[in-house]
């Protein structure tokens, strides 16, 4: 009997990939270029302005730039 089926579902059907499968490229940051899990957008339109890599947390509380000024 012909295997009438494509190719790709016979592949993945097999070995659970489609023929010819190539493993995805990881995400990368458009700030510092490296690999990344979690990019960080800000702004009205969500510009990204980086990522676990390249951005910091910290608490606003010890942050001097988040100080109210008296006055």
């Amino acid at each position: 009997m012909y295997n009438l089926e494509h190719p790709d579902i016979t592949a993945a059907l097999r070995t659970g990939y489609p023929a010819n499968y190539r493993e995805p490229k990881p995400p990368v940051c458009p700030e510092c270029g490296r690999e990344c899990e979690t990019v960080y957008r800000a702004g009205r339109h969500g510009d990204v302005v980086g990522c676990d890599n390249c951005i910091i947390e910290c608490d606003a509380w010890d942050a001097p730039e988040c100080t109210a000024e008296d006055g």
